[in-house]
């Protein structure tokens, strides 16, 4: 007979010694493999690969979204990091005028500068205030879409993540039609029905971003050298605050601009293979993707 204390004891710890074994053996008898984490964004190709192996593996899985949507959602939020990454430097960067700016301003003010009034100041700093403010949002678009890649890449971030590697790249997509683009594919067959109609949308969603990308790149390099004239003028006692002012709103919405209609522009084109590699799977044609272009290539 085992002893009342014994049995108490067996007893007590018996939760803990088989939620041990489920978690080292699982339900099957086999090893649970620790969730992967990652210190570092990976490019989309690695994210698709991750997302595809995570599912095909995952026989248990509940989730009956379509591969083709999950990658979809994958290159939306990847692009998305990527393209914040880069709004949130220029805003970094326009920070740093803007404080210099009120510091160099305040100190006129209290040197009695008759140049300088503190209208000059308050807008100086309300410049500054909407910049904190795009860095807050910016930061917190790139929590939430890391977040969705940890649900459909089915790991872990570590608590420091670098997303400094992958390059912003715009998809190579010259095609303005339909017909253009099944020409090159060597397809003479036209859609029917709603794939013909999904595909003449999102091709004119292309061909819109197309056109605001390449305004926003044309101005991109205008707007920078009109900052740094406008920086070097304050800076040597010639230039004012409200030219300052003007210049760095101005920068920081063409270039963040520019980002957002690159993003927008390399999402519409993912949209519109999405839809076709729909609709060739199934007319049992192969699936096409897309190629990219790096960002100076297209300047």
């Amino acid at each position: 007979m085992i002893p009342a204390h014994r049995h108490f004891l067996s007893i007590r710890f018996l939760p803990i010694y088989t939620l041990l074994v489920v978690y080292l053996y699982g339900c099957h008898g086999a090893r649970v493999e620790a969730t992967p984490t990652l210190d570092k964004l990976p490019s989309l190709e690695q994210a698709l690969g991750m997302s595809v192996n995570r599912y095909s593996s995952d026989k248990t899985s509940s989730d009956t979204t379509p591969q083709s949507e999950i990658a979809l959602e994958i290159k939306r939020n990847h692009g998305l990091i990527l393209a914040r990454r880069e709004q949130l430097e220029i805003s970094k960067e326009v920070k740093g005028h803007f404080e210099k700016a009120v510091n160099q301003a305040e100190k006129k003010f209290e040197e009695e500068d008759g140049n300088i009034t503190q209208s000059a100041i308050t807008k100086l700093k309300l410049g500054l205030a909407g910049t904190l403010n795009d860095i807050s949002q910016f930061n917190s678009d790139i929590a939430l879409a890391r977040l969705r890649l940890e649900k459909y890449l089915g790991v872990r971030w570590a608590e420091s993540v670098d997303i400094s590697g992958p390059k912003f790249q715009q998809v190579d997509f010259t095609y303005r039609t339909v017909g253009e683009f099944l020409k090159s594919k060597g397809s003479g067959k036209t859609p029917e029905g709603s794939g013909w109609f999904d595909l003449r949308e999102a091709v004119i969603e292309v061909n819109k971003a197309r056109e605001q990308l390449a305004l926003a790149g044309k101005n991109r390099k205008m707007t920078r050298a009109l900052l740094v004239t406008e920086s070097a003028n304050y800076d040597f006692g010639i230039g004012n605050e409200a030219d300052l002012f003007e210049a760095l709103i101005i920068y920081t919405r063409v270039l963040v601009g520019y980002y957002e209609a690159l993003h927008t522009f390399n999402f519409s084109v993912h949209r519109f293979h999405n839809i076709f590699h729909i609709y060739t799977m199934q007319n049992d044609t192969e699936p096409v993707y897309e190629k990219v272009l790096t960002v100076d290539d297209n300047e």
